[in-house]
């Protein structure tokens, strides 16, 4: 039996598993995804090229579950927005993670930006805000707005030199005059209620209520500040949120897979990478020996949870799966390569993984190698029924940026073309994104600067992301019930056949009368 060598860091290991695999069989429950899409025929096809084939129904539509689970988080909706800038701040993070999914946060800025907008997704809403924003007394008044503008909330909990509480300011409390003089201790509430640090949920909705407030500090023996909570935080306006155990949305973050240099940026990222809940490589193409070795480090060094990517084969799963990343640490793998609307790395350089294709392929060797791994399918997507289609050959969640450019909460202004609204999506490798952030940098080649992998252009302004949110999962449950099956985990048992372009324009609104 031979076997062949790919990278000697770890080939003994990975030649140690194929050996194990092949004498313990295949297991009799495994789907072959690569076949489903004849990728073991030779074949790359795209989310155009299969349809999902109609199964027996056997339950309630009600019965139907999208929720999805990534490592130790669980999702109710299996949908991730994508690390760009066009897309992803704080705003978006927020408001998709409101909604159960998870906002991954670009890189295409300063590490203390990075820093700052991880800080503004979990403070949005937590049970108890642990890193409290605060004054100190002889702080103006106008140095106190500027700064919950800037923070984007409306009050602070006012502490002494001693982090002793004494008072509490408020946007009520702030004079209408924008030249106001004066320091925060002329317009301050002196005293305020305070709770201790383990308070419940229920006694401080309780308190709350009592006192007509809308934020109580919390505080230890010595009455130092320790906490704050919210009216806005404790009441559940959004019961299907994804949350952290400490009640906090849980947000993604874009890093490089290379730690920085500067000592400065390095400890910015390691407090960042202590808020972030997930950290995603956002590498073109990973399986390169160099971002293997410097990702391991990272995952050494950093206080998060992994998901590693982009990939594209089977090999380079395999490769990743056999690889000495910290166990605990790594918990998924994000695949595509050259598929997004805004993206032209194949045309550029003649190399691509379609999502669909490289779905299959990589989750044939998850099955093969760690089945606790979770995959994401990025990009690529044009419809609702393209999700169904990417669950059919194993992803466990999607990440799209294509969906969320054009909505409210992604950067940017609404602008006017041609009497349409719209909103700039752009690719992290056009030349627009390159020329205000080092992103392409250890994104794309280094040795490659000139060469552009992405373009710039509009999309149509959606409106609240709550909306677009609501069609994508709809297509996704009606899928999975035309399908035959009531949950994401089950999808792999979807059928699916190639259709031809005849097919597939049949399959779309057509003969009609303009």
């Amino acid at each position: 039996m031979k076997f062949s060598m790919h990278i000697g860091l770890f080939s003994h290991k990975l030649e140690i598993k194929r050996i194990l695999k092949y004498y313990m069989g295949i297991p009799q429950n495994k789907i072959n995804f690569r076949e489903k899409v004849a990728a073991d025929q030779g074949w790359v096809l795209t989310f155009d090229d299969v349809i999902c084939l109609p199964g027996y129904t056997d339950f309630l539509p009600k019965e139907c579950n999208i929720g999805t689970d990534l490592g130790p988080f669980h999702f109710e909706s299996p949908i991730c927005t994508g690390a760009m800038d066009t897309v992803t701040e704080d705003l978006m993070a927020i408001a998709i993670a409101r909604e159960g999914g998870l906002g991954v946060l670009h890189r295409n800025c300063t590490y203390d930006r990075q820093l700052k907008m991880v800080k503004k997704v979990k403070r949005a809403r937590s049970f108890i805000i642990e890193d409290v924003a605060t004054v100190h007394p002889d702080m103006t008044i106008r140095e106190a707005n500027a700064k919950m503008k800037e923070m984007g909330i409306s009050g602070f909990p006012v502490i002494d030199q001693k982090q002793k509480v004494v008072g509490i300011v408020t946007s009520r409390d702030i004079p209408f005059d924008p030249d106001v003089e004066g320091t925060i201790e002329s317009v301050m509430t002196k005293n305020p209620v305070c709770l201790p640090a383990n308070v419940s949920r229920e006694e401080g909705l309780k308190k709350l209520y009592e006192i007509r407030k809308e934020k109580i500090p919390l505080v230890d023996s010595d009455g130092v500040l320790v906490g704050l909570i919210t009216k806005k935080d404790l009441k559940p306006n959004y019961p299907h949120s994804s949350n952290d155990d400490k009640g906090r949305l849980l947000v993604g973050l874009g890093c490089s897979p290379f730690l920085p240099k500067n000592p400065h940026d390095l400890e910015t990222l390691k407090k960042t990478a202590s808020y972030a809940d997930i950290m995603m490589t956002d590498v073109a193409e990973f399986y390169k020996k160099a971002d293997m070795d410097s990702a391991k480090e990272m995952m050494n060094t950093l206080d998060s949870k992994f998901v590693l990517g982009n990939i594209g084969t089977y090999e380079a799963a395999e490769a990743m799966l056999t690889y000495d990343f910290p166990e605990d640490k790594f918990i998924g793998l994000k695949v595509g390569m050259g598929s997004g609307s805004i993206c032209i790395t194949t045309i550029q350089t003649g190399v691509g993984a379609p999502t669909l294709f490289a779905t299959a392929e990589v989750k044939d060797a998850i099955q093969d190698y760690n089945p606790k791994i979770g995959l994401i399918a990025d990009g690529g997507f044009k419809n609702p029924g393209d999700l169904v289609k990417a669950f059919g050959v194993g992803a466990d969640m999607i990440m799209s940026g294509h969906f969320f450019a054009g909505c409210t909460e992604s950067p940017g202004y609404v602008d006017t073309v041609k009497g349409r609204k719209v909103k700039v999506y752009r690719g992290m490798g056009s030349a627009e994104a390159r020329a205000v952030g080092t992103y392409a940098d250890d994104r794309y080649l280094k040795d490659s600067k000139k060469l552009t992998e992405g373009v710039s252009g509009h999309v149509a302004f959606l409106g609240p992301l709550k909306g677009v949110i609501s069609q994508l999962e709809d297509g996704i449950r009606n899928g999975l019930i035309y399908a035959g099956v009531n949950k994401i985990a089950d999808a792999g048992k979807i059928r699916m056949a190639r259709i031809s372009s005849s097919g597939s324009t049949e399959a779309r609104p057509h003969d009609l009368i303009n």
